[in-house]
């Protein structure tokens, strides 16, 4: 069916895209923190991350030649991208009754609908890390502090050290469960009078309290930023959410693989009388090393 950029087209169209756009900005997280890479077209249908493993060095002794010599091997890690889409239909009376809040609807209903998608199959790749902390317990600082003690004291053997930047990524209900435990810390004593509070702000943790208290926002813990995401599935037995503290960016533990970012196409369909709104990407997602993960595994109760 030939695609037709009649008035109604021409009109719903740009404001869809705006608004999916802007609600693909603030609906996900992951994407901004993995590994990313571009597929390139007509390069097949895999995308092949080499990953190489260590060698060993050795004292040498003057005089006496160097024969020991070191194998170089690499394992490929392959991802597969696949298309992911949906689709909304616009009536032109739907169009004409409801003008530009119809069209935004649509926009926002699309945007999220994929960012969400791609969000969820990033998340999860934590579950398939090699070390889990927590078993659905309440988080603590302490099991924090543990993963990240893992993921810089993996072994060689492993893949050594996670390089880079952690980053900690968790349920908001999660992040009510660490404020519980850091705003007993934070030096709310030293503020007697008004004109004290810049030196609280000053106090040891008082950094910490204005993220805490004023901004409702961890920050940073034990030099990794924390990071909420409500995408992260809730389970409806154990009322646990599973997050994770990962190997951020380029060369870290997650790679998203893109061959085409996600595109909305219009479809004019004359008899039906509307519009056919399809979106459609292309990507996948996997593991480049499963020991630069810990999974924290924690209790996501509704808070009351």
């Amino acid at each position: 069916m030939a695609i037709t950029t009649d008035s109604v087209m021409a009109d719903t169209v740009p404001t869809v895209l705006e608004s999916a756009r802007f609600t693909s900005e603030f609906i996900a997280e992951m994407s901004k923190l993995v590994w990313n890479i571009r597929k390139e077209l007509h390069d097949g249908k895999n995308v092949n991350v080499p990953y190489f493993g260590t060698i060993t060095a050795r004292n040498l002794t003057e005089g006496v030649d160097n024969t020991a010599s070191e194998t170089m091997s690499d394992t490929l890690v392959t991802i597969t991208p696949g298309e992911v889409g949906c689709k909304i239909i616009l009536t032109d009376k739907l169009v004409r009754d409801n003008n530009e809040d119809i069209k935004a609807a649509a926009g926002r209903l699309l945007g999220n609908a994929m960012e969400v998608k791609r969000d969820q199959d990033l998340l999860a790749q934590l579950d398939d890390a090699t070390n889990s902390l927590g078993a659905g317990s309440t988080a603590t600082l302490g099991q924090i502090a543990a993963a990240r003690a893992q993921l810089k004291g993996n072994p060689v053997s492993s893949g050594g050290p996670a390089p880079g930047q952690l980053a900690i990524i968790h349920h908001p209900y999660v992040t009510l469960d660490v404020v519980d435990v850091l705003t007993p810390l934070l030096p709310f004593g030293v503020i007697t009078t008004a004109g004290t509070a810049l030196a609280a702000m000053q106090a040891p943790g008082g950094a910490l309290m204005e993220e805490v208290v004023r901004q409702y926002a961890v920050g940073r813990l034990f030099g990794m930023p924390w990071i909420e995401d409500g995408n992260i599935d809730i389970t409806t037995i154990a009322d646990s959410a599973k997050g994770g503290v990962f190997a951020t960016g380029e060369g870290g533990s997650i790679i998203l693989a893109t061959a085409a970012e996600w595109e909305i196409e219009p479809e004019r369909d004359a008899s039906l009388r509307a519009t056919e709104l399809n979106v459609v990407g292309e990507y996948g997602v996997g593991e480049y090393l499963a020991g630069w993960i810990v999974e924290l595994n924690h209790d996501a109760t509704l808070p009351a």
